[in-house]
């Protein structure tokens, strides 16, 4: 019985190993299916990562647009600026209403030889004599040297030639302080005074107002406008006469033209215009 016993469990210990090593080699000649998850797992993260790298680019080149568009915008607004300040003006030729010759050289216009700088006709930016001309400075010597003689009172020029920038300064001044039309009724805008031309000045006498309407009916003043002729000034703006030359009474302002033209202008007391006499306008177009 003993031995029985002893047989069966070596059987029974036996088929158990036989068992067990079938197991094992059967599971180790199956399908592995962990790497197909990993598989699965890692082509999703790598589909992630590329979705999430395309919204970075995209991103990018959106701004790079809308600075491209800026800068576009910006070099397009200075070029529109560069190209108006830049214009040239044609030479051109005429008549003026009276028959006299009117001529627009290097964007300076000219009637019968005599250049003009009013509302209607301007001097380019770049006309710049520098000071008054040598013509105009002896003569207005000469008046003042023989006014000094006759009255004991000095007289000279307080303000002569004025550059474009400098009357750009002025003109804007006074528009600041009395607005546009106010400003245009005593003060050239830049480009259209005379005082660019270095043919006119401003004149002053020791004791009385000077450059303002108190200079007006005082005897400098009338001393002035009956012997200014005598000397080749015309007095440029005379009562009465704002809507012709576009600028009211200045008793104070002379410009030099010659004795010629300035004895035709005086008219005996009269005072004529270079707008009436030569048959010009003097108005802004806008």
């Amino acid at each position: 019985m003993k031995k029985k016993a002893v047989y069966l469990i070596i059987i029974i210990i036996g088929a158990l190993l036989i068992f067990s090593c079938y197991k094992l080699l059967h599971k180790t000649s199956e399908p592995v299916n962990v790497p197909d998850n990993t598989t699965t797992r890692t082509t999703t993260s790598t589909t992630s990562s590329t979705t999430t790298t395309t919204s970075t680019t995209t991103k990018t080149e959106v701004e790079r647009t809308v600075t491209t568009t800026k800068t576009t915008k910006t070099t397009t607004k200075k070029t529109t600026t560069t190209t108006t300040t830049t214009k040239a003006v044609p030479d051109s030729t005429g008549t003026t209403s009276k028959g006299y010759k009117i001529e627009v050289k290097n964007g300076i216009t000219y009637v019968d030889g005599y250049l003009i700088a009013n509302k209607s006709y301007g001097l380019p930016k770049s006309y710049n004599p520098g000071s008054l001309t040598s013509e105009t400075k002896k003569a207005a010597n000469e008046m003042f040297e023989d006014y000094i003689e006759e009255n004991n009172k000095k007289m000279w020029a307080q303000s002569g030639f004025r550059s474009y920038e400098t009357q750009k300064s002025i003109y804007e001044r006074y528009v600041k302080r009395d607005g546009q039309a106010g400003a245009d009724r005593y003060s050239a805008r830049p480009g259209n005074s005379e005082h660019q031309t270095g043919l006119a000045f401003d004149v002053c006498v020791t004791g009385y107002a000077c450059i303002s309407s108190g200079f007006n009916d005082t005897a400098p003043a009338k001393w002035l406008s009956a012997n200014a002729y005598k000397y080749g000034f015309i007095l440029r703006y005379p009562k009465g006469k704002e809507s012709i030359t576009g600028y009211k009474h200045e008793s104070w302002h002379f410009r030099y033209v010659g004795k010629d033209l300035a004895q035709k202008l005086y008219n005996d007391g009269d005072w004529i215009t270079m707008e009436e006499y030569f048959g010009i306008d003097s108005k802004y177009s806008s």
